[in-house]
């Protein structure tokens, strides 16, 4: 039988929370559904609260640190709008379904679903002020296109349900996240130029800083 490693543990319990909800994420479930004694587990995590911090460790890697650098190899303002129409729906919407329920009675998680939710809206305000230098609130707006995505997942539950596609349809129009199809001569100066790292952004917008002039 091989080794079990650490990342096979986070794998096999960010499965059971989407699929069996927060109460499987018991030392004695866990290592049930992985056939392994309770010595392996705690070969990787001193207890169950050490697991739980890794499990939203790699949460926040994959969906913070892995996803943002997709953002910073941007070349467009219609590349960075893209990522915004395709990233989202490429989310385990499951899982975070699950998270969320589960924050409402554990303190690890409720912490780390904060920082998470705190670190995307600051870094779709950074996206949104690059896109439109003149936005006045990138803030506001993101927090509000934000809400919409963590809106969606709860009120859907498949990725597959027949209203999707017109609701995708609708958000992209309303946050403007459909490509500029404008002719090359007519296409402004940003979409024309490379962008500058979407990492160089500050938590300052780009209207704020005009302002400041």
């Amino acid at each position: 039988m091989s080794r079990f490693r650490k990342e096979d543990w986070l794998t096999l319990g960010a499965k059971l929370l989407a699929e069996e909800g927060s109460a499987a994420l018991t030392i004695d479930r866990l290592t049930a559904v992985a056939q392994r004694t309770r010595g392996s587990f705690y070969h990787h995590f001193e207890d169950r609260d050490a697991f739980l911090r890794a499990m939203m460790e790699r949460w926040r890697a994959q969906v913070i640190d892995e996803a943002g650098k997709r953002y910073e190899q941007a070349q467009s303002a219609n590349e960075l709008r893209r990522l915004m129409r395709e990233q989202p729906m490429a989310l385990d919407h499951r899982f975070e379904r699950a998270l969320r329920r589960f924050a409402a009675s554990e303190p690890i998680v409720r912490q780390a679903v904060s920082e998470v939710d705190a670190k995307r809206i600051e870094g779709l305000a950074c996206v949104l002020s690059y896109i439109d230098p003149d936005l006045s609130d990138p803030q506001s707006a993101a927090f509000l296109q934000y809400a919409a995505l963590v809106g969606l997942q709860w009120l859907l539950d498949d990725a597959d349900d027949p209203r999707m596609p017109g609701i995708l349809e609708a958000g992209n129009r309303i946050f403007r996240l459909d490509d500029g199809e404008a002719p090359a001569s007519k296409k402004t100066a940003q979409e024309k130029k490379p962008a500058a790292p979407v990492k160089s952004c500050s938590g300052e917008s780009p209207a704020k800083r005009k302002s400041r002039e």
